[in-house]
């Protein structure tokens, strides 16, 4: 079922303390309240009757961004920036001591004039116009916009580039195309939702501006490689240098176990899990003295460094 405040309606109720309530016509359970703070807020409260209270649903201006035209002609407000008010891509300030100020109401104006006022001034006419893209925006007041909701973003772009005076555009599903003549007033960005907002500049503009971001690009690319490769070198130092000092203490303690072992003195007792063993030799120095005639030369082999080796003839 369709619904609207026309068709449902409200009721207005004077308090008598110089406050008025709003209650719906649909339903009388409803009740808002609206006040104009002395710091210049408008909210929107209802009674809540679990509460028991006044519940605020709706406060405006939210952000200094709300108020009307706070950066001027072409000058966006962002609230997330400090400051909150620049110029758009293509524009400088029309007075720059007061926007050293503070002061923006003045806005901003064109570095470089569009094709057509190039061809009326009979200046060099150049390359045709084109537009920049800006994402998540308020679009600017006083639209002139034509709602053929067959047409497509090109078509609208394309009628916006056939008149001189239109100067932005945007396009958006389900309601159609917007565009712009004159000067564009009250442009806020938006971190989330908004729609695109499609601003005419010279072709000199876009070019400079594509310049502008590759240099960004360029240099974002130069010092993250940068930061890699000191990542890398620190992460490298780091690992060589643990790697020595491990060797090194692996070495230290080496050196410390063989010099305690050199410096042990055996006492003659051994260890519990050592087993004491006796060796004797295989002959005895009689028998081997029989067997080589009392180590005559007749009977040697040979010498070598452990000594001289014999030729011996056993009884058995």
């Amino acid at each position: 079922m369709y619904t609207s405040v026309y068709l449902n309606g409200i009721t207005l109720q004077d308090e008598g303390d110089g406050t008025f309530t709003l209650s719906s016509i649909q339903d009388p359970a409803i009740r808002l309240t609206y006040i104009l703070t002395s710091r210049g807020k408008f909210t929107e409260q209802f009674w809540d009757y679990e509460k028991q209270g006044w519940e605020y649903t709706l406060e405006v201006p939210s952000t200094d961004c709300d108020f009307y035209g706070k950066c001027g002609p072409f000058g966006r407000c962002d609230a997330q920036n400090s400051p909150i008010c620049s110029c758009l891509i293509g524009f400088a300030p029309k007075n720059q001591d007061e926007w050293n100020k503070r002061i923006w109401t003045s806005g901003c104006v064109r570095k470089t004039s569009l094709q057509c006022d190039r061809m009326r001034n009979g200046s060099e006419v150049g390359k045709e116009d084109g537009f920049m893209k800006l994402e998540t925006m308020k679009v600017p007041t006083f639209a002139e916009y034509w709602s053929y909701l067959s047409s497509s973003e090109q078509d609208c772009e394309d009628e916006c580039l056939k008149n001189c005076s239109c100067v932005a555009y945007s396009y958006y599903n389900g309601f159609g195309c917007m565009v712009w003549t004159g000067n564009l007033i009250d442009i806020q960005k938006f971190s989330e939702g908004g729609a695109d907002l499609n601003i005419r500049l010279a072709y000199t503009e876009l070019v400079a501006d594509k310049k502008r971001n590759m240099k960004v690009i360029i240099s974002m690319s130069v010092i993250g490689g940068a930061t890699a490769i000191f990542i890398c070198v620190f992460f490298s130092w780091k690992w060589m240098a643990t790697h020595r000092e491990r060797k090194l203490r692996s070495e230290e303690t080496l050196s410390f176990e063989t010099r305690e072992a050199q410096e042990t003195v055996f006492d003659g007792n051994l260890p519990e899990n050592v087993r004491e063993v006796k060796l004797e030799p295989l002959f005895k120095l009689q028998v081997l003295e029989t067997a080589t005639q009392n180590f005559h030369i007749s009977n040697m082999l040979g010498q070598g460094g452990f000594g001289a080796v014999y030729r011996v003839t056993l009884l058995n």
